[in-house]
């Protein structure tokens, strides 16, 4: 995709990238529990989650119900699994640098008890309720999966049945007891990542590609200009000068997005060593930002 770049938006800002949010939109969680005892459980797990990143404090965490209108604008139905394209294009559509996903793998009881005593009846049941979650982070900019994880929680109550009258606590307040601790023990490992933001994804700095040496590729950008590794630059090859015909004047030029690279070593105040995430065709003097 093409795009004109004017001569006024050259200028970025070089300070401090670290203080942005990583932005993120909560998928509802696919269901693929073989025992579906709650069928809202996909539903549930994306409302904690959502409620867990945003007490962290670590996280611009989009809106549910903007989220759902912007799907419905859209026509899109996103859930459960999604492959890195859609990612990207959602991504894009959402203003969102990160989409958290995944799966309830497990959500279910199991009970088991005996009746005893004698003319009265009295029934006595064991369940045990498990919950189990497979969750993913996928940078919408590379389409790539940036952390994995997964974990199952259970836990039992006994209930005793006299005559045919239950007792003991509310099955869906037990649901909540699993699921809630897979969703809080997933989102505090989500909080240790150090993601990269707006300011590092597409760039509040701009440079060059200075050398290529195989696959290594040197940018003109450095410690000064808050570099670090794991920073991702899109790149650009420059096309036609866009000059006004009147005054000659160099209003901008065509660029054309040839790839992604990633920061692997910031070598100096100056400049850093980068790695290809996508694309290519790279050649000394294309425009990183």
């Amino acid at each position: 995709m093409k795009k004109l770049v004017f001569g006024l938006l050259v200028c970025f800002l070089a300070g401090p990238l670290a203080a942005e949010k990583p932005r993120v939109a909560v998928l509802e969680f696919g269901h693929k529990a073989l025992e579906a005892h709650w069928s809202r459980a996909g539903e549930a797990a994306q409302d904690m989650f959502i409620t867990e990143l945003v007490k962290s404090g670590r996280f611009t965490v989009i809106d549910r119900e903007r989220l759902d209108a912007i799907m419905r604008e859209k026509n899109l139905s996103l859930a459960g699994d999604i492959d890195p394209r859609t990612a990207v294009q959602a991504g894009k559509l959402l203003g969102v640098e990160y989409i958290l996903f995944g799966n309830v793998t497990e959500f279910g009881e199991e009970t088991a008890g005996a009746k005893v005593g004698w003319g009265i009846g009295v029934d006595v049941r064991r369940k045990k309720f498990v919950a189990a979650l497979d969750a993913r982070l996928v940078n919408t900019t590379t389409g790539e999966i940036v952390w994995a994880d997964k974990t199952r929680k259970e836990e039992s109550n006994v209930k005793v049945f006299v005559m045919g009258s239950g007792g003991g606590v509310d099955d869906r307040r037990m649901f909540d007891k699993v699921l809630l601790p897979c969703v809080e023990e997933l989102a505090k490992k989500l909080t240790t990542l150090e993601l990269a933001t707006s300011a590092t994804v597409v760039g509040r700095v701009s440079g060059k590609i200075a050398r290529i040496d195989g696959g290594k590729i040197f940018i003109n950008l450095g410690a000064e200009h808050g570099l670090k590794e794991g920073d991702t630059f899109d790149v650009y090859k420059t096309g036609a000068v866009i000059k006004d015909p009147d005054t000659g004047e160099v209003l901008g030029a065509e660029e054309e997005k040839i790839g992604t690279i990633r920061v692997v070593a910031v070598k100096g105040p100056k400049y850093a060593e980068c790695a290809v995430v996508s694309g290519g065709g790279f050649a000394v003097g294309n425009v990183v930002k």
